[in-house]
């Protein structure tokens, strides 16, 4: 066990409260979250996110349901990934959009996208309505080290993807952007430009949340091999 890993066996973790599960219909979801009045840093946060949890806002948690263990945490090996067929196609398709790597910071322009995309895609969920304070609470922190993937169309922004960047990988937090017909399969475009900014840093993973087995939305993380995901407190390889 290395030193950062028994640092982390002493962080308390709570329970949170019971919710109904929003991947698989007539579940009951839980998480445990790291206790939050410990002074997290990005070296810590890396050595629990290789521990299964994940960022969202200031809080790291991992699914810890009663009866069910269907969420993986899952990270695609970059020094490994090769895009498939149909990803080359969506890489040029989109090939003459400006693609840049930014620190992370609260800007109107991407708040304008985050609601434009939550409007149009999640209405049904308990994301909408969006509100600033919501949206700067998701996905920011103040601990973490974070960075804005932007897309832009002649100036445009038309795609974001928050990322962390971690000692061993880049950490997809949440990605959002323009729903128009006239753009095609940005949400798969942010994902690879990730996987290609991971390779570029030098960095082994690039991690994708949570892939839920059984949950039709999710499976097109699978897409996105070699990867591993964390099942029985270890990394898997996924075949």
């Amino acid at each position: 066990m290395s030193q950062k890993e028994k640092v982390t066996q002493h962080i308390r973790l709570f329970r949170g409260p019971e919710h109904a599960c929003g991947y698989l219909d007539d579940r009951i979801a839980v998480s445990v979250f790291a206790d939050p009045s410990i002074l997290l840093n990005n070296d810590l946060y890396s050595e629990l996110s290789r521990q299964g949890f994940r960022r969202s806002g200031e809080h790291v948690y991992r699914p810890h349901c009663p009866g069910c263990s269907a969420c993986w945490a899952y990270r695609v090996l970059t020094d490994k990934f090769q895009p498939s067929r149909s990803q080359k196609r969506v890489l040029k398709q989109n090939n003459g959009f400006e693609v840049t790597l930014e620190p992370a910071d609260c800007f109107e322009e991407d708040y304008q996208l985050y609601q434009h995309y939550i409007s149009h895609r999640h209405k049904d969920g308990d994301m909408y309505p969006p509100s600033k304070r919501q949206y700067a609470d998701f996905l920011f922190s103040e601990w973490c080290d974070t960075a804005l993937l932007r897309v832009r169309d002649q100036g445009k922004l038309i795609a974001v993807i928050c990322l962390d960047v971690m000692d061993d990988g880049l950490s997809a937090v949440y990605s959002f952007f323009d729903t128009s017909p006239s753009y095609k399969s940005l949400g798969v475009f942010v994902i690879l430009k990730a996987i290609e900014h991971s390779q570029k840093m030098g960095l082994p993973f690039c991690y994708l949340g949570y892939y839920v087995q059984g949950c039709q939305k999710m499976e097109y993380k699978i897409k996105y091999r070699p990867a591993q995901v964390f099942k029985n407190n270890r990394w898997l390889s996924l075949d």
